[in-house]
């Protein structure tokens, strides 16, 4: 069985699949870190900043990234805040069945929730992540992409105020993973 993690930015899915994969045994990938190992070393706002602020190549590597995983087995999934988007040409993000499509194929998708005050406070003025948008403000960007969270999530885990711990502990008590 994989799980697989998604969420916005600032939620915590790399610290839960890090406390999942201690718990279970289970590996993890972050597939943000794969996009940048993929690339040769450059970091995702290098990446987007190279390209003149299109998320396009980024984009098509998170494709390649979850084609590659189709056949992995008892791994966590840490997925980035943008996974189940694309970008056309104009730069305007949309939802893209395909990656939809794949991360359903890889395993077990959920959606980790909180709230939206929260994250934008978090990720404000974090010069390690890549700017969304010139355009669009976080939260903009957010409230357009929980309902397609939810569409692709197996369920939804709200975890405002509880601990790493707590969250991974749900998960593995949900899906019945065993735990060493």
């Amino acid at each position: 069985m994989n799980v697989v993690l998604i969420g916005p930015r600032g939620v915590g899915k790399s610290k839960v699949s890090r406390k999942l994969s201690k718990l279970t045994g289970m590996a993890y990938v972050i597939t943000d870190m794969a996009a940048v190992y993929e690339s040769g070393g450059i970091s995702i706002p290098e990446m987007v900043k190279k390209d003149g602020g299109d998320w396009r190549d980024f984009r098509r590597l998170e494709v390649a990234i979850l084609q590659k995983l189709q056949k992995a087995e008892n791994l966590i999934l840490d997925c980035g805040g943008g996974i189940l988007f694309d970008v056309d040409e104009k730069g305007e993000e949309f939802f893209s069945e395909e990656k939809f499509n794949l991360l359903q194929n890889i395993g077990t998708v959920i959606f980790l929730s909180q709230d939206t005050e929260y994250l934008i406070d978090k990720v404000k003025n974090d010069p390690s992540r890549p700017d969304l948008s010139a355009l669009k403000s976080y939260r903009e960007i957010l409230e357009r992409r929980l309902p397609y969270y939810r569409k692709a999530a197996s369920f939804t885990l709200q975890i405002d105020n509880k601990k790493i711990t707590e969250v991974a502990k749900m998960v593995i008590k949900h899906l019945g993973l065993r735990t060493y």
